[in-house]
């Protein structure tokens, strides 16, 4: 026998126990209580607003046998950091409003997004925009819009978004409550104030396409014979770092439940 074919030998043997081990262990832990099985960590990659957002994720898997499969309860951790260093990218993406004539009387225009910041309160993030925004007042004048310059100052604005569960194997975000908008000059305060309820409808918008038009929702992967639905979603703190939590149980069959591990095996770094 050469060496090649020695070593080849070798790797099969130990391939061979690798695999008989993890069955051994699945067995056993399926004839006991309860098992837990920790994945990761992993990283997958979601696109917002198109941009590549590379997501550690840790999860912890138990299991508790069953007649008829195994049920599952499944809890994950996802480190937002690349969310938060790409955040004024994310925020020079949303919709703010151009357009000085967009409608009769006055219009706000965010000329620049010049800082951006994402942080968690409490179960929701919030997104923290600063920039110039300009004043204008439009009107016709024989057919004509007619724009006249109103006021230009610093603007900070705050959109807190939440995740919720729009289907039980999905999780999405969402704009929470509204928007709010502060500046220096009382009289685009005032204005600013007028057009919110509009700018929450773009936010609100945008935010929902940034994940739907870009596939990026989390979602349980489609296996036979895996029935999980997802329990809650929401968004968490470490010191400084933005987190997502999430936790969801249901029920597998042994196929189902071998498939669901291997997947986390192979997404493993």
């Amino acid at each position: 026998m050469t060496r090649f074919e020695a070593a080849k030998s070798i790797l099969a043997r130990r391939h061979i126990l690798a695999r008989s081990t993890l069955a051994a262990l699945l067995i056993c832990g399926m004839g006991q209580a309860a098992s837990a099985v920790d994945i990761g960590p992993t990283t997958i990659s979601v696109p917002v607003f198109g941009i590549p957002l590379d997501i550690p994720i840790q999860a912890s898997l138990d299991s508790k046998n069953e007649s008829d499969g195994v049920s599952l309860d499944l809890a994950v951790t996802g480190d937002l950091k690349s969310l938060q260093d790409n955040a004024l990218a994310i925020a020079r993406k949303l919709p703010f409003p151009e357009d000085a004539c967009a409608r009769k009387g006055p219009n706000l225009v965010v000329n620049s997004i010049d800082s951006a910041h994402i942080r968690a309160e409490g179960e929701t993030a919030v997104i923290d925009v600063a920039g110039k925004v300009t004043a204008w007042g439009c009107a016709k004048v024989l057919g004509q819009k007619i724009k006249t310059k109103i006021a230009t100052d610093r603007i900070a604005i705050t959109i807190p978004v939440e995740l919720y569960i729009p289907t039980p194997r999905q999780v999405a975000l969402r704009v929470k409550g509204e928007a709010t908008i502060k500046t220096g000059d009382p009289e685009i305060t005032e204005i600013a104030t007028a057009l919110l309820g509009n700018l929450n409808q773009r936010f609100t918008v945008a935010v929902a396409k940034a994940l739907d038009e870009d596939k990026a929702r989390a979602s349980v992967p489609a296996i036979p014979g895996l029935d999980v639905k997802i329990q809650q979603a929401v968004f968490a703190q470490d010191q400084d770092k933005l987190l997502v939590k999430a936790r969801a149980d249901g029920h597998a069959t042994a196929a189902a439940f071998q498939s669901l591990i291997g997947l986390a095996a192979k997404k493993a770094p």
